[in-house]
């Protein structure tokens, strides 16, 4: 079977460079494939997934565009050593699982939290009138002690009183929100964008302000639709791969 045909066989049978990328990816996540270690050869690799060398190719190719791994003319394909946070971006946004790292402890601390007036954009947010009461919540992510993302989370103080201590307390907005009657919720929407950071951002995540980062917004509501909070934030790119 020719280069081309073998490729096409592979598509058919679901072990398209998508496929096997995802299942690469799936390794190196889990720890089957260590930080820093080397990949077994491409032709290795082919025949391990039953595809086409060039198949093969496009496979690391993503992968190392995502930053997972780093590929070395005449030595192989590595896995990157400053292994990246991965998001999954889903309409249920849980930091627990869905921000992950191998062999990282991730954390999260609130760096402060006050209750201040809404101004026009958070009110617009959270369906309320401009000047009611809101929480604001300025929030680190890290991995192992490298800060990956910052956002500010805002709720209506009236709501969730209390809310950032019963955070501090049980390390997760999930199980603190359902003192409140809050037994699940979903994200509404989330826009991504580029943007240079501010003086601020750039600090918390310890980089220059020259780089840009992944700027994000998003809406989360309950099960009666009504929205409990928006967030206004952002990731460190080369920290950070977000996955749809």
């Amino acid at each position: 079977m020719n280069e081309k045909n073998r490729q096409d066989e592979g598509l058919k049978t679901g072990g398209g460079w998508a496929a096997v990328a995802a299942e690469l990816r799936s390794a190196i996540d889990s720890g089957k494939h260590a930080p820093g270690s080397r990949l077994p050869s491409e032709r290795a690799l082919s025949e391990q997934f039953g595809v086409s060398r060039v198949t093969m190719r496009r496979a690391i190719a993503e992968l190392e565009g995502e930053g997972l791994l780093r590929v070395a003319r005449g030595s192989g394909a590595y896995v990157r050593a400053d292994m990246p946070v991965r998001f999954q971006l889903s309409n249920k946004v849980r930091f627990s699982k869905d921000l992950t790292a191998t062999d990282a402890n991730l954390t999260r601390k609130v760096l402060s939290a006050k209750v201040v007036p809404a101004n026009a954009d958070i009110a617009a947010r959270l369906k309320l009138e401009p000047g009611e009461a809101v929480l604001e919540m300025c929030v680190v992510a890290y991995a192992d002690a490298l800060p990956v993302s910052v956002v500010m989370r805002c709720c209506s103080a009236g709501r969730f009183p209390g809310l950032a201590e019963k955070f501090g307390a049980m390390g997760s907005f999930t199980a603190a929100l359902k003192d409140y009657g809050v037994t699940d919720y979903w994200r509404r929407s989330t826009d991504i964008t580029a943007r240079m950071p501010t003086e601020v951002e750039a600090r918390l995540l310890q980089q220059s302000r020259l780089t840009p980062v992944l700027a994000y917004t998003g809406e989360d509501i309950d099960a009666d639709g009504t929205i409990i909070s928006c967030q206004i934030g952002c990731f460190a790119p080369e920290r950070v791969v977000v996955t749809v």
